[in-house]
């Protein structure tokens, strides 16, 4: 599953759990209850719904919705491990065509305009340029290598804080649609 679709699928299922909780009339509760980051007061808003079947789904419903969301995490992290090793393997090849071209290309212009010291002026100044190219590719392969690498770490915090606490039921009380006894 990709992260477009399990973005799109999460957004399906919590577009479904706001209409289950309107159906229930928890609404407000529930808005309070995440406002207030208390999932005791949000579980207890589900488990107050009467209706034992809107109960099931708001459960399951919810239960899906977390391990969608710990499979995206788990996804954004591999995604992010994978742009690091892009931007190392990039910063890798070096693009000694562009210093040599830009190097031959200055060499011709002067020999173009001054004869033989335009080609030697050419020459050093194509030198230069070729280094000067080479250093601005290597400061923005490392740019793009940092950035990766802080993409990756946020990913790798939001992943952990997913697993401190993953789920809002427990798969005995996903199973029953009760608290536990």
């Amino acid at each position: 599953m990709g992260g477009d679709e399990a973005n799109r699928e999460m957004d399906e299922l919590s577009i479904l759990i706001s209409s289950l909780e309107a159906r229930a009339g928890i609404t407000e509760a529930v808005k309070q209850a995440r406002e207030a980051g208390a999932p005791d007061r949000l579980r207890a808003a589900y488990y107050s719904v009467a209706d034992a079947e809107l109960k099931r789904q708001l459960i399951t419903t919810t239960g899906k919705l977390d391990r969608l969301y710990l499979q995206k995490c788990d996804l954004d992290v591999s995604l992010a491990k994978e742009e690091v090793s892009k931007a190392i393997e990039k910063a890798k090849k070096q693009p000694w065509h562009l210093s040599v071209t830009s190097s031959i290309g200055a060499v011709i212009i002067g020999q173009w305009i001054l004869g033989f010291f335009g080609a030697i002026a050419g020459a050093i100044g194509g030198f230069y340029l070729g280094q000067w190219l080479l250093a601005s590719i290597k400061k923005e392969n490392a740019r793009e290598i940092e950035h990766a690498k802080h993409l990756l770490a946020l990913a790798q915090q939001r992943n952990e804080a997913s697993r401190v606490d993953p789920y809002l039921f427990s798969a005995e009380e996903l199973e029953a649609c009760e608290r536990p006894g």
